[in-house]
């Protein structure tokens, strides 16, 4: 689960909460968090990082 840390409508504690229910009931997940980000991802050095998160993501999960 990719999350930020500055987010002023969302409090990290609430994306904590959620990354540990799912690991509870045995959901492969995963939490990044991004220093100095709010809602969105704005820092380019984080946005290649979510991009290549996403594609590992889809080449994993959705193999032929």
């Amino acid at each position: 689960m990719m999350e930020a840390i500055n987010d002023s409508g969302v409090p990290v504690g609430h994306a904590y909460e959620f990354y540990t229910s799912l690991k509870d009931v045995g959901v492969e997940t995963e939490m990044v968090v991004y220093p100095r980000e709010g809602h969105g991802i704005n820092e380019y050095a984080h946005q290649i990082d979510v991009q290549r998160r996403v594609i590992a993501w889809f080449g994993k999960h959705l193999k032929r």
